[in-house]
Protein backbone atom coordinates (compact mmCIF):
# COMPACT_ATOMS: atom_id res chain seq x y z
CA UNK A 1 0.00 0.00 0.00
CA UNK A 2 1.69 3.38 -1.21
CA UNK A 3 2.34 5.87 1.64
CA UNK A 4 -0.44 8.41 2.65
CA UNK A 5 0.72 12.10 0.60
CA UNK A 6 1.21 14.81 3.34
CA UNK A 7 2.17 18.49 2.64
CA UNK A 8 5.87 19.85 2.80
CA UNK A 9 4.64 22.02 5.75
CA UNK A 10 3.29 18.96 7.42
CA UNK A 11 6.27 16.67 6.95
CA UNK A 12 8.91 19.80 8.18
CA UNK A 13 6.79 19.90 11.62
CA UNK A 14 7.09 16.22 12.21
CA UNK A 15 11.07 16.45 11.26
CA UNK A 16 11.39 19.53 13.79
CA UNK A 17 9.50 17.46 16.57
CA UNK A 18 11.72 14.44 15.71
CA UNK A 19 14.59 16.63 16.10
CA UNK A 20 13.53 18.31 19.45
CA UNK A 21 13.49 14.96 20.67
CA UNK A 22 16.93 13.76 20.22
CA UNK A 23 18.24 16.95 21.32
CA UNK A 24 16.67 16.29 24.71
CA UNK A 25 17.86 13.08 24.78
CA UNK A 26 21.54 14.27 23.87
CA UNK A 27 21.44 16.43 26.29
CA UNK A 28 20.99 13.71 28.76
CA UNK A 29 23.02 11.35 27.52
CA UNK A 30 26.30 12.87 26.49
CA UNK A 31 28.91 10.58 28.35
CA UNK A 32 26.28 7.51 25.99
CA UNK A 33 26.91 9.35 23.46
CA UNK A 34 30.37 10.03 23.20
CA UNK A 35 31.31 6.00 24.37
CA UNK A 36 29.80 5.10 21.03
CA UNK A 37 29.50 7.47 18.36
CA UNK A 38 28.74 5.24 15.31
CA UNK A 39 26.02 3.50 17.15
CA UNK A 40 24.56 6.84 17.92
CA UNK A 41 24.55 7.90 14.61
CA UNK A 42 23.16 4.94 13.23
CA UNK A 43 20.38 4.97 15.79
CA UNK A 44 19.62 8.26 13.86
CA UNK A 45 19.59 6.97 10.56
CA UNK A 46 17.19 4.55 11.35
CA UNK A 47 15.11 6.49 13.14
CA UNK A 48 15.01 9.02 9.93
CA UNK A 49 14.54 5.75 7.60
CA UNK A 50 11.91 4.61 9.62
CA UNK A 51 9.79 8.05 10.03
CA UNK A 52 11.04 10.03 6.71
CA UNK A 53 11.54 6.88 4.08
CA UNK A 54 11.36 9.76 0.98
CA UNK A 55 13.43 12.65 3.05
CA UNK A 56 15.90 14.33 0.50
CA UNK A 57 18.94 14.15 1.03
CA UNK A 58 19.61 18.07 1.85
CA UNK A 59 16.75 17.50 4.11
CA UNK A 60 19.06 14.60 5.48
CA UNK A 61 22.03 15.63 5.74
CA UNK A 62 20.62 19.52 7.05
CA UNK A 63 19.29 16.67 10.22
CA UNK A 64 22.69 14.99 10.67
CA UNK A 65 24.48 18.59 10.60
CA UNK A 66 22.09 20.20 13.56
CA UNK A 67 22.81 16.67 15.56
CA UNK A 68 26.14 16.41 15.29
CA UNK A 69 26.84 20.13 16.27
CA UNK A 70 24.35 19.37 19.45
CA UNK A 71 26.15 16.46 20.17
CA UNK A 72 29.12 18.36 20.07
CA UNK A 73 28.20 21.73 22.09
CA UNK A 74 26.53 19.32 25.00
CA UNK A 75 29.90 16.96 25.24
CA UNK A 76 32.30 17.19 27.99
CA UNK A 77 34.88 16.81 25.91
CA UNK A 78 33.74 19.13 23.40
CA UNK A 79 37.48 21.06 24.09
CA UNK A 80 39.28 17.83 22.89
CA UNK A 81 40.73 18.57 19.45
CA UNK A 82 40.85 14.61 18.51
CA UNK A 83 36.90 13.57 19.87
CA UNK A 84 35.97 16.61 17.84
CA UNK A 85 37.82 15.56 14.61
CA UNK A 86 36.36 11.66 15.32
CA UNK A 87 32.82 13.06 15.48
CA UNK A 88 32.88 14.94 12.66
CA UNK A 89 34.49 11.83 10.51
CA UNK A 90 31.55 9.81 11.63
CA UNK A 91 29.21 12.27 10.55
CA UNK A 92 30.53 12.92 7.41
CA UNK A 93 30.01 8.81 6.88
CA UNK A 94 26.47 9.17 7.86
CA UNK A 95 25.55 11.99 5.71
CA UNK A 96 24.24 11.03 2.04
CA UNK A 97 26.40 13.50 0.38
CA UNK A 98 29.98 13.87 0.59
CA UNK A 99 30.02 17.62 0.78
CA UNK A 100 30.13 17.85 3.83
CA UNK A 101 33.52 17.98 5.11
CA UNK A 102 34.14 21.61 4.31
CA UNK A 103 31.39 22.77 6.69
CA UNK A 104 32.59 20.63 9.53
CA UNK A 105 36.02 21.88 8.89
CA UNK A 106 34.85 25.50 9.08
CA UNK A 107 32.74 24.62 12.26
CA UNK A 108 35.93 22.71 13.39
CA UNK A 109 38.01 26.34 12.84
CA UNK A 110 35.46 28.73 14.91
CA UNK A 111 35.50 26.23 17.47
CA UNK A 112 39.25 26.63 17.94
CA UNK A 113 38.24 30.26 17.97
CA UNK A 114 36.08 29.83 21.13
CA UNK A 115 38.54 27.78 22.47
CA UNK A 116 41.03 30.01 22.05
CA UNK A 117 43.62 28.10 19.89
CA UNK A 118 43.66 30.95 16.85
CA UNK A 119 46.60 29.31 15.55
CA UNK A 120 44.63 26.00 14.77
CA UNK A 121 42.21 27.89 13.75
CA UNK A 122 43.81 29.67 11.06
CA UNK A 123 45.31 26.54 9.62
CA UNK A 124 41.78 24.70 9.54
CA UNK A 125 40.13 27.73 7.92
CA UNK A 126 42.63 29.28 5.39
CA UNK A 127 41.79 26.97 2.09
CA UNK A 128 38.06 27.97 2.99
CA UNK A 129 38.52 31.30 2.63
CA UNK A 130 36.78 32.04 -0.88
CA UNK A 131 34.01 29.68 0.22
CA UNK A 132 32.07 32.70 2.30
CA UNK A 133 32.71 35.49 3.72
CA UNK A 134 32.42 34.76 7.37
CA UNK A 135 35.90 32.33 6.92
CA UNK A 136 37.87 35.39 6.07
CA UNK A 137 36.52 37.41 9.26
CA UNK A 138 37.29 34.73 11.24
CA UNK A 139 40.77 34.15 9.75
CA UNK A 140 41.34 38.19 10.47
CA UNK A 141 39.69 38.11 13.79
CA UNK A 142 42.48 35.17 14.55
CA UNK A 143 45.38 37.49 13.34
CA UNK A 144 43.88 40.11 15.54
CA UNK A 145 43.10 38.22 18.89
CA UNK A 146 46.75 37.33 18.35
CA UNK A 147 48.28 40.52 17.90
CA UNK A 148 46.62 41.32 21.17
CA UNK A 149 48.23 39.31 23.02
CA UNK A 150 51.97 39.58 21.66
CA UNK A 151 51.09 43.18 22.78
CA UNK A 152 50.26 41.52 26.51
CA UNK A 153 46.50 42.58 26.06
CA UNK A 154 46.73 45.97 26.24
CA UNK A 155 46.38 49.14 24.38
CA UNK A 156 49.26 50.09 21.95
CA UNK A 157 50.57 53.08 21.92
CA UNK A 158 49.12 55.43 18.73
CA UNK A 159 52.36 55.57 16.69
CA UNK A 160 53.62 51.64 17.58
CA UNK A 161 54.43 49.63 14.22
CA UNK A 162 51.99 47.44 13.45
CA UNK A 163 53.28 43.88 14.31
CA UNK A 164 52.75 40.90 11.78
CA UNK A 165 50.26 39.62 13.25
CA UNK A 166 48.28 43.24 12.85
CA UNK A 167 49.33 42.96 9.11
CA UNK A 168 47.59 39.24 8.99
CA UNK A 169 44.78 40.59 10.43
CA UNK A 170 44.52 43.87 8.06
CA UNK A 171 45.46 41.17 4.70
CA UNK A 172 43.40 39.09 5.46
CA UNK A 173 40.57 42.06 5.50
CA UNK A 174 41.88 43.29 2.17
CA UNK A 175 41.57 39.91 0.77
CA UNK A 176 38.08 39.45 1.80
CA UNK A 177 36.97 43.00 -0.08
CA UNK A 178 39.66 41.01 -2.90
CA UNK A 179 38.03 37.92 -3.65
CA UNK A 180 34.78 39.01 -2.73
CA UNK A 181 33.48 35.65 -1.61
CA UNK A 182 30.17 34.56 -1.54
CA UNK A 183 28.18 35.89 1.69
CA UNK A 184 25.81 33.20 3.89
CA UNK A 185 26.62 30.53 1.57
CA UNK A 186 27.60 28.42 3.93
CA UNK A 187 24.28 26.89 6.13
CA UNK A 188 25.40 26.25 9.51
CA UNK A 189 23.31 23.81 11.53
CA UNK A 190 20.45 25.87 14.02
CA UNK A 191 22.42 25.15 17.14
CA UNK A 192 25.77 26.67 15.22
CA UNK A 193 24.98 30.32 16.60
CA UNK A 194 26.66 29.77 20.24
CA UNK A 195 29.72 29.78 18.25
CA UNK A 196 29.78 33.48 17.75
CA UNK A 197 30.28 33.87 13.48
CA UNK A 198 27.66 36.33 13.08
CA UNK A 199 29.40 38.34 15.93
CA UNK A 200 32.74 38.09 14.52
CA UNK A 201 31.89 38.86 11.05
CA UNK A 202 30.54 42.62 12.31
CA UNK A 203 33.36 42.75 14.29
CA UNK A 204 36.08 42.54 12.13
CA UNK A 205 33.95 44.23 9.52
CA UNK A 206 33.83 47.22 11.77
CA UNK A 207 37.35 47.29 12.05
CA UNK A 208 38.15 46.54 8.12
CA UNK A 209 35.97 49.59 7.65
CA UNK A 210 37.93 51.85 10.01
CA UNK A 211 41.19 50.31 8.85
CA UNK A 212 40.29 50.41 4.82
CA UNK A 213 37.91 53.98 5.05
CA UNK A 214 37.77 54.05 1.06
CA UNK A 215 37.27 50.66 0.04
CA UNK A 216 33.56 50.13 -0.67
CA UNK A 217 33.56 46.56 -1.09
CA UNK A 218 33.38 46.57 2.76
CA UNK A 219 30.20 48.43 3.01
CA UNK A 220 28.96 46.23 0.08
CA UNK A 221 29.03 43.12 1.74
CA UNK A 222 27.82 44.26 5.06
CA UNK A 223 24.95 45.79 3.53
CA UNK A 224 24.31 42.14 1.37
CA UNK A 225 24.73 40.22 4.71
CA UNK A 226 22.67 42.59 6.79
CA UNK A 227 19.62 42.54 3.69
CA UNK A 228 19.88 38.89 3.60
CA UNK A 229 20.06 38.42 7.52
CA UNK A 230 16.90 41.00 7.69
CA UNK A 231 19.39 42.99 10.04
CA UNK A 232 17.39 46.26 9.84
CA UNK A 233 20.23 47.79 12.67
CA UNK A 234 23.04 47.66 10.43
CA UNK A 235 21.87 48.02 7.27
CA UNK A 236 20.97 51.62 8.77
CA UNK A 237 24.33 51.81 10.46
CA UNK A 238 26.24 51.00 7.43
CA UNK A 239 24.15 53.15 5.45
CA UNK A 240 24.81 56.04 7.51
CA UNK A 241 28.87 55.49 6.64
CA UNK A 242 27.76 55.72 3.11
CA UNK A 243 25.95 58.51 2.80
CA UNK A 244 28.61 60.51 4.05
CA UNK A 245 31.39 59.05 2.27
CA UNK A 246 29.87 58.01 -0.77
CA UNK A 247 27.40 60.73 -0.90
CA UNK A 248 27.42 60.63 -5.05
CA UNK A 249 27.08 56.96 -5.52
CA UNK A 250 24.36 55.46 -6.90
CA UNK A 251 25.07 52.14 -5.72
CA UNK A 252 24.45 53.29 -2.27
CA UNK A 253 21.88 56.08 -2.91
CA UNK A 254 19.72 53.31 -4.34
CA UNK A 255 20.34 50.78 -1.35
CA UNK A 256 19.44 53.97 1.50
CA UNK A 257 16.45 54.44 -1.70
CA UNK A 258 14.95 50.93 -0.75
CA UNK A 259 15.85 51.29 3.09
CA UNK A 260 13.91 54.59 3.56
CA UNK A 261 10.87 52.73 1.41
CA UNK A 262 10.80 49.57 3.28
CA UNK A 263 10.64 51.73 6.13
CA UNK A 264 7.48 53.19 4.71
CA UNK A 265 9.51 56.67 4.92
CA UNK A 266 8.15 58.44 2.18
CA UNK A 267 9.41 62.03 3.13
CA UNK A 268 12.93 60.08 3.71
CA UNK A 269 12.60 58.22 0.75
CA UNK A 270 11.87 61.36 -1.60
CA UNK A 271 15.01 63.20 -0.13
CA UNK A 272 17.47 60.18 -1.45
CA UNK A 273 15.53 60.90 -5.03
CA UNK A 274 16.20 64.78 -4.86
CA UNK A 275 19.84 63.45 -4.32
CA UNK A 276 20.02 61.28 -7.02
CA UNK A 277 18.59 63.96 -9.37
CA UNK A 278 21.71 66.57 -8.20
CA UNK A 279 24.25 63.89 -8.23
CA UNK A 280 22.92 62.26 -11.28
CA UNK A 281 21.23 64.76 -13.06
CA UNK A 282 21.00 62.45 -16.68
CA UNK A 283 19.73 59.18 -15.33
CA UNK A 284 16.39 57.97 -15.88
CA UNK A 285 16.57 55.85 -12.75
CA UNK A 286 15.86 58.44 -10.21
CA UNK A 287 13.08 59.93 -12.20
CA UNK A 288 11.32 56.71 -12.05
CA UNK A 289 11.66 56.74 -8.19
CA UNK A 290 10.17 59.71 -8.14
CA UNK A 291 7.38 58.59 -10.14
CA UNK A 292 6.90 55.11 -8.32
CA UNK A 293 6.65 57.54 -4.92
CA UNK A 294 4.52 59.46 -6.44
CA UNK A 295 1.93 56.46 -7.05
CA UNK A 296 2.46 55.46 -3.58
CA UNK A 297 1.60 58.59 -2.17
CA UNK A 298 -1.04 60.19 -4.86
CA UNK A 299 0.13 63.16 -5.55
CA UNK A 300 -1.10 64.38 -8.51
CA UNK A 301 1.22 67.65 -9.47
CA UNK A 302 4.14 65.86 -8.32
CA UNK A 303 3.63 62.68 -10.52
CA UNK A 304 2.50 65.36 -13.27
CA UNK A 305 5.98 66.69 -12.68
CA UNK A 306 7.94 63.49 -12.78
CA UNK A 307 6.06 62.05 -15.97
CA UNK A 308 6.73 65.50 -17.87
CA UNK A 309 10.61 64.72 -16.92
CA UNK A 310 10.70 61.24 -17.62
CA UNK A 311 8.94 61.90 -21.20
CA UNK A 312 11.73 64.38 -21.65
CA UNK A 313 14.65 61.62 -20.87
CA UNK A 314 12.61 59.55 -23.46
CA UNK A 315 11.64 57.26 -20.93
CA UNK A 316 10.24 53.98 -22.93
CA UNK A 317 6.35 54.35 -24.01
CA UNK A 318 5.23 51.06 -22.30
CA UNK A 319 6.26 52.10 -19.14
CA UNK A 320 4.77 55.62 -18.92
CA UNK A 321 1.36 54.23 -19.78
CA UNK A 322 1.80 51.64 -16.97
CA UNK A 323 2.81 54.14 -14.37
CA UNK A 324 0.13 56.06 -15.77
CA UNK A 325 -2.28 53.20 -15.18
CA UNK A 326 -0.73 52.56 -11.74
CA UNK A 327 -1.53 56.40 -10.99
CA UNK A 328 -4.76 55.73 -11.58
CA UNK A 329 -5.26 52.55 -9.84
CA UNK A 330 -3.62 53.71 -6.70
CA UNK A 331 -5.56 56.55 -6.48
CA UNK A 332 -8.87 55.05 -6.50
CA UNK A 333 -10.35 56.02 -9.73
CA UNK A 334 -11.82 53.64 -10.48
CA UNK A 335 -13.64 54.67 -13.42
CA UNK A 336 -10.96 55.73 -15.29
CA UNK A 337 -8.99 52.31 -15.26
CA UNK A 338 -10.79 50.63 -17.26
CA UNK A 339 -9.71 53.58 -20.39
CA UNK A 340 -6.22 52.93 -19.66
CA UNK A 341 -6.28 49.56 -19.94
CA UNK A 342 -7.55 49.35 -23.52
CA UNK A 343 -5.29 52.92 -24.47
CA UNK A 344 -2.28 49.96 -23.20
CA UNK A 345 -3.90 46.95 -24.93
CA UNK A 346 -3.86 49.05 -28.28
CA UNK A 347 -0.39 50.56 -27.83
CA UNK A 348 1.52 47.67 -26.01
CA UNK A 349 0.98 45.05 -28.76
CA UNK A 350 2.89 41.60 -27.87
CA UNK A 351 2.39 42.61 -23.74
CA UNK A 352 -1.27 41.17 -23.94
CA UNK A 353 -0.23 38.32 -21.95
CA UNK A 354 1.41 40.59 -18.89
CA UNK A 355 -1.40 42.93 -19.32
CA UNK A 356 -3.90 40.15 -19.11
CA UNK A 357 -2.36 39.37 -15.63
CA UNK A 358 -2.43 43.10 -14.45
CA UNK A 359 -6.21 43.63 -15.65
CA UNK A 360 -6.86 40.41 -13.33
CA UNK A 361 -4.97 41.90 -10.55
CA UNK A 362 -6.79 45.40 -11.05
CA UNK A 363 -10.06 43.38 -10.77
CA UNK A 364 -9.18 42.37 -7.21
CA UNK A 365 -7.60 45.70 -5.77
CA UNK A 366 -10.77 46.88 -6.52
CA UNK A 367 -13.30 44.06 -5.37
CA UNK A 368 -13.95 45.29 -1.94
CA UNK A 369 -12.54 42.46 -0.05
CA UNK A 370 -9.86 43.92 2.49
CA UNK A 371 -7.54 40.61 2.54
CA UNK A 372 -7.59 39.91 -1.41
CA UNK A 373 -7.03 44.30 -1.54
CA UNK A 374 -4.09 43.77 0.35
CA UNK A 375 -2.46 40.99 -1.72
CA UNK A 376 -3.83 42.12 -4.98
CA UNK A 377 -1.87 45.56 -4.36
CA UNK A 378 1.25 44.11 -3.67
CA UNK A 379 1.24 41.62 -6.18
CA UNK A 380 0.74 44.36 -8.62
CA UNK A 381 2.78 46.79 -7.65
CA UNK A 382 5.79 44.39 -7.04
CA UNK A 383 5.09 43.18 -10.83
CA UNK A 384 4.84 46.98 -11.94
CA UNK A 385 8.36 47.50 -10.23
CA UNK A 386 9.86 44.64 -11.91
CA UNK A 387 9.26 45.17 -14.86
CA UNK A 388 9.76 48.56 -14.88
CA UNK A 389 13.32 48.50 -13.62
CA UNK A 390 13.86 45.37 -15.92
CA UNK A 391 13.07 47.77 -19.10
CA UNK A 392 15.29 50.63 -17.40
CA UNK A 393 18.07 48.04 -17.22
CA UNK A 394 18.56 48.49 -13.28
CA UNK A 395 19.85 44.85 -11.80
CA UNK A 396 18.01 44.53 -8.85
CA UNK A 397 13.98 46.03 -7.69
CA UNK A 398 12.82 46.90 -4.16
CA UNK A 399 10.41 44.64 -2.20
CA UNK A 400 6.86 47.06 -1.55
Amino acid sequence: MDEEWQPDAIIDLKIGEVKKDLYEYVEKNPDKIDSNIPIFFGHVVAILEKSFPHMSDAAHDRFIDDITVKVLLGSPHATDVDYIEKLFRHAIRTRRRPTGRALFDIILGIKMIDLGRYNEAVEILMKYRTLDAIVCTAIAYSYHVLAGELQGGGERPAKATPSQMDLNAREQMIELARLRPPVNRLKFPQVVQDLRVNKIFWYMLRLGIEWFPHEQEFLKIGLEKAKKDGNREMRGELLKIASERYYNDMFFLRELYHFKLEARDLGGATAVVRQMMQQHPEELEPIYYGMQLSILSSQNTAYHQFRSAAISKKMPVSLILLLDCAFVVMSGQQNDVTACMEDMKRKMTGKNHYLTLIEYTVHDIFSGDDKRVKAARKAFLDSLDQYCLKQIGMKEGIEL
